[in-house]
């Protein structure tokens, strides 16, 4: 099994206590890892441990629906789990939540009833759950409202770029040369910096889909045999929309192919019209709520004030759409792309490619990216708080002229917003322009803006 972040979170779940014990939903696509890292969390932190996957279990998914109340409900588990202790250290699993999406009404009073602990875990959207369950926050946080006082949510995603490096065995001096360099922000070792830019690259190619990642570490850090299995998942997410997304299966189908054309064109917003030339977003948007609280897609939404409080004022009908993988995006494009892209290609139209990457880097941060545009000033690509209040601008730039930033230029040189610095993200090694208040980091830093930002 494969290192992942997404451990620590779980280990903190545990560890909180209040007046009613929370279960945790984790949600998230297809295979990115879910089963996996909760079932191993559960055998090792727990003297108890029971599995019940409800796409495999059809007896148990019909005993669960057919419950008549809590003392009922608990009685089937314990019939499905004859393991179980009276009462004690038991963590119960129930996979495949999104077969019974009644199932968290029901676990509100196997959590009042306090005996064991329960996770819950499926690729389920903010509509199967009903108002019982807000959607997950971009890094999983506890559920904190009135609603939803017995359920915590959790967004497991694909593998960020410190974990693929993690997987595939980048020295972790390496890295931890890489948080130097960032932490002094100081050029790093040539050596370095070129060795990271290929294993950024191949990031790009691979992803972070665990399933791919380990059949590239199997085949010795070989290309050949991830591209099947890339695209062989992509036909699965299809699948999964034709069965979960209902009467809307169509249109979220439209939208999902066309994000790889999207994000190849100059601006890389999404066209509404492109799904359909009579389309408006009001009658698409719950097909992108639906791919974003499923985890198959992230949307950054346009803001018209580069000022603090995004959310209050983000225009939710002008946005970016991006694959939640980024080796799975490359994937849907030719093999040409895929060759620029491992590569480093200067001459191709790689923009959009990038672009993922750092939008997907950013949210793993635990950031909220939107993208800033205005008629005098120009767009630029991500714009992110910090917890201080200050807004920072993020330029990302795969082409061959990584200093010629004209729109970030603009706004920083504006007194009205009063903004202290920006970041280019691109090829070159760490730079400090003072003069035009730049700092540059290469691609493969985006990981550390989470410390930058977040600390103010």
């Amino acid at each position: 099994m494969f290192e992942r972040k997404v451990t620590k979170q779980l280990e903190a779940w545990k560890q909180e206590r209040g007046p009613v014990r929370k279960a945790l939903l984790v949600k998230g696509a297809r295979r990115v890892g879910k089963s996996t890292a909760i079932r191993d969390f559960g055998q090792r932190e727990y003297a108890c441990f029971v599995e019940i996957d409800l796409r495999d279990n059809k007896d148990a998914l019909r005993a669960f629906a057919q419950a008549r109340s809590p003392q009922d409900l608990l009685n089937r588990l314990v019939l499905f789990a004859p393991e179980l202790p009276e009462r004690g250290d038991a963590l119960v699993f129930i996979d495949g939540v999104q077969e019974l999406p009644a199932l968290t009404a029901m676990v509100r009073s196997l959590v009042e009833d306090g005996r064991y602990d329960y996770v819950l875990s499926g690729m389920v959207s903010a509509s199967d759950f009903g108002r019982d369950a807000r959607p997950a926050s971009t890094q999983g946080s506890t559920v904190g409202d009135g609603s939803a006082d017995f359920l915590a949510e959790l967004m497991m995603r694909p593998m960020d770029f410190e974990e693929f490096c993690w997987a595939v065995g980048v020295p972790r001096e390496m890295l931890d040369a890489v948080q130097d360099a960032f932490g002094r922000l100081e050029p790093i070792d040539g050596s370095v910096h070129d060795a990271m830019m290929h294993w950024f690259r191949t990031y790009l190619t691979v992803g972070g889909m665990p399933d791919v990642v380990q059949r590239f570490v199997d085949a010795g850090t070989n290309l050949a045999p991830v591209r099947q299995l890339q695209q062989a998942l992509v036909h699965q997410y299809e699948h999964d929309i034709a069965k979960r997304a209902g009467s809307r299966a169509a249109h979220v189908q439209g939208v999902f192919a066309q994000i790889p054309p999207q994000l190849q064109g100059r601006k890389r917003r999404f066209l509404i019209n492109s799904v359909n030339p009579n389309a408006r977003f009001e009658r698409h948007e719950q097909d992108f709520t639906w791919l974003v609280h499923t985890g198959m897609a992230l949307k950054v939404d346009l803001v018209p004030e580069p000022r603090g409080g995004f959310a209050g004022v983000r225009q939710a009908s002008k946005f970016k759409l991006y694959q939640s993988d980024v080796g799975m995006l490359v994937s849907r494009y030719p093999d040409s792309v895929a060759r620029a892209v491992y590569l480093g290609d200067c001459k191709a139209t790689l923009g959009g490619v990038y672009e993922n990457a750092v939008a997907q880097e950013l949210v793993a941060a635990g950031l909220e990216p939107f993208y800033y545009q205005c008629s005098s000033e120009g767009e630029v690509d991500f714009i992110v708080e910090s917890r201080a209040g200050e807004v920072v601008p993020i330029v990302a730039n795969a082409g061959r002229t990584p200093r010629k930033h004209a729109a970030l230029d603009r706004l920083l040189q504006s007194e009205e917003h009063g903004m202290p610095f920006g970041i280019v993200l691109s090829r070159l090694n760490v730079e400090l322009d003072l003069e035009r208040r730049v700092c540059y980091l290469p691609f493969y830093m985006t990981a550390c803006l989470g410390d930058l930002v977040t600390e103010g």
